[in-house]
């Protein structure tokens, strides 16, 4: 839990260069060049040269520093420039950095497919000690991480692209992040590097790439246990965009450690987890154009216009929703769907129940008596609500 939701984002950047090994690089004469260069290498990868090193106050920049894989099937790398602000290697061993920074840095593997990412800037970071006696995902930590121009290619071939990302430790309690937020900007792939059936699918559609945002954050109280996802958003341009915001209760610090130390069971993490509760959910799907593109196309291989399609599935609602087995629900969602089919801007579905409900009668109930869901959970649908 130490640095939850974040951990993903942290890894997959900071991992991409740091991450257990002998010294292999001949030592630059910079203590904390030295110090760091010594952390590189206990990842899956070894210094092979350095430029140079210069310091300016508590600033020292190591430059062209070059990388290979621990095995010669690891592939190789480079790192252009490395900014180490106020480094200083604690008591414990460990390294901590009021500022970490890299430009250009590069990495490719034996088949050909390379990551690249511009810029990297992190803030209050720790790294673990360089003999290996604690391990990256246990100490590594930081305030926040900032990256740029990352891209996936493979030969001349851009697999995807991400424009931005920013991730960021808001608060801690106990040094527990208590609130964070997590920003993905312009992540961009081309249809044509999908897999064909996704690629057939989008192509029929009329899109030649896919762009998409990310955005969340959250909230947490380690005391009373409310763990508060005030948004999920993600975005995808010309397609439209998912929003969700949910609010989760008796995730207390007891149940987190707990379910940190089942990480490697996954019976005994779900029945922790079935002690939880949902407080209140939202889940919301805004229209770009994805909607009309589907309804066109329908109407396309259907030989007919769209306002036949659209009639003939708001004919066939009932019918389809007869299957919940809860006429009172069945009624609130026929009436958003025909709302939103007539004119498809949002359709949002809100569960407010009376009182929280746990994860385990929910399961419960979706196995025994599912039609009883919405009146549990308390849900509502509704279509085009600003």
């Amino acid at each position: 839990m130490r640095s939850f939701l974040m951990r993903g984002v942290s890894a997959s950047v900071m991992t991409l260069v740091l991450a257990h090994g002998a010294l292999a690089f001949e030592a630059t004469g910079n203590d904390i060049a030295d110090a760091f260069l010594t952390r590189l290498e206990a990842g899956e990868v070894k210094v092979l040269s350095v430029g140079g090193v210069s310091e300016d106050g508590s600033e020292v920049t190591i430059e062209d520093v070059a990388l290979e894989g621990k095995t010669p099937d690891d592939g190789s790398g480079s790192i252009g420039i490395i900014t180490l602000t106020n480094g200083v290697v604690q008591a414990d061993g460990t390294m901590t950095l009021d500022g970490l920074a890299f430009e250009e840095a590069y990495l490719e593997d034996k088949t050909g497919t390379a990551v690249s990412v511009a810029s990297f800037v992190a803030s209050e970071v720790v790294l673990p000690p360089a003999d290996g006696s604690k391990s990256f995902e246990d100490v590594a930590d930081y305030k926040s991480i900032e990256a740029e121009g990352i891209e996936i290619t493979e030969g001349d071939s851009t697999k995807a692209r991400l424009e931005s990302a920013y991730a960021a430790i808001n608060s801690r309690e106990d040094n527990l992040p208590t609130s964070g937020e997590l920003t993905l900007s312009g992540l961009t792939m081309a249809v044509s590097e999908m897999d064909a059936s996704s690629a057939k699918q989008l192509t029929d559609l009329g899109y030649e790439t896919v762009t998409a945002d990310l955005s969340t954050d959250f909230k947490w109280d380690p005391v009373t246990g409310v763990l508060d996802l005030q948004k999920l958003d993600i975005t995808a341009a010309d397609m439209g965009g998912v929003s969700l915001a949910v609010q989760i209760g008796g995730f207390t610090k007891e149940v987190a450690e707990k379910l940190s130390a089942a990480k490697d069971n996954s019976e005994e993490a779900m029945a922790i987890l079935q002690g939880l509760t949902v407080n209140s959910m939202r889940l919301r799907f805004d229209n770009g154009s994805i909607v009309d593109r589907l309804l066109d196309q329908q109407a396309k291989t259907a030989g007919s216009d769209r306002a036949a399609v659209v009639s003939q599935l708001k004919t066939g609602l009932p019918m389809m929703l007869a299957l919940l087995q809860n006429p009172e629900f069945q009624a609130k969602v026929a009436t958003a769907a025909a709302e939103f089919l007539d004119n498809p801007v949002s359709l949002q579905a809100d569960a407010k129940p009376s009182a929280p409900v746990s994860i385990a009668q929910i399961f419960g109930t979706a196995v025994m008596a599912p039609q009883g869901l919405p009146q549990i959970l308390g849900i509502d649908v509704t279509a085009n609500k600003k």
